[in-house]
């Protein structure tokens, strides 16, 4: 920002957008022909330029940062600095907009030693665990056995365990598990906490972790691209992402990920 005196990027922002006002405004204004179209990566890219502003609905509700808190950060320090550029470029997406998407972010563990036979005694004191048959899609059967209760599934090598945590089985504190009951109730967090670090600590080398979004990617990397382990989750809602904001805590490392992302350069700004 100091050398480009620019907003390169934007920041992602979420609007709760309850009566739908700003999805229904974005719908009909890409009703008609773009004012720019590009490719990146073999995705499309189209773009409109809304030149009346005054008429288009602006959230009046809090937003909510989905992606980029580090580049909120950083615009923030800059503005000390310089008072004239106390705005940043912004995507503000509807809650409710149909091309949003939240993908998981699966964990993906190297590292010698790390046997998941030897973690199922620890596992079964909080988890159902059960093989997943070979037939079956992992990400399919994760989602419905997900319904309603923390899920993940834990591969190696040879094989695929499906792990239900059980109905309360969490204590009131859990050291491990933030105190936030937000927090607490995230897949994410209570997967991290019971069955990653379980991971992690099980071996004597150093473990090595990758996070991926992409589910057969993660499972490729153990079958044949050396990983130990590989933990996957189902998506984190939406409305769990509110919740932890309004209860003033933040969202656990690499629980979310938000899909489309808006290319950096698509739209600048000088400050």
């Amino acid at each position: 920002m100091r050398a480009t005196a620019t907003n390169i990027e934007s920041i992602f922002l979420l609007a709760p957008d309850r009566d739908r006002a700003l999805a229904n405004a974005v719908a009909s204004v890409s009703q008609g022909k773009p004012d720019a179209t590009a490719e990146l990566n073999g995705v499309g890219i189209r773009l409109w330029i809304v030149r009346d502003v005054s008429r288009f609905p602006f959230p009046v509700s809090p937003l909510y940062i989905a992606d980029g808190h580090h580049r909120y950060e950083t615009a923030s320090a800059y503005a000390l600095e310089n008072p004239a550029a106390d705005r940043v470029l912004a995507l503000i997406v509807s809650a409710h907009d149909p091309g949003l998407a939240v993908l998981p972010t699966h964990r993906v563990i190297f590292g010698t030693g790390r046997d998941v036979e030897r973690m199922l005694p620890r596992w079964r004191e909080w988890f159902e665990v059960q093989p997943l048959a070979a037939d079956r899609d992992p990400v399919g059967a994760l989602a419905s056995i997900g319904k309603g209760r923390t899920a993940c599934l834990v591969a190696d090598r040879s094989q695929i365990l499906a792990l239900l945590l059980k109905p309360r089985a969490l204590p009131d504190r859990l050291p491990s598990l933030s105190q936030s009951t937000a927090v607490r109730d995230l897949d994410v967090a209570q997967i991290e906490s019971l069955v990653v670090k379980e991971v992690l600590g099980a071996g004597m080398s150093t473990p090595i972790v990758r996070y991926v979004a992409d589910a057969n990617e993660a499972l490729g990397m153990v079958q044949h691209g050396g990983a130990a382990v590989a933990v996957l989750l189902n998506p984190t809602k939406v409305e769990q992402v509110f919740a932890v904001a309004d209860a003033g805590d933040v969202m656990p490392p690499k629980s979310t990920y938000f899909v489309p992302k808006v290319p950096s350069g698509l739209v600048l700004r000088p400050l």
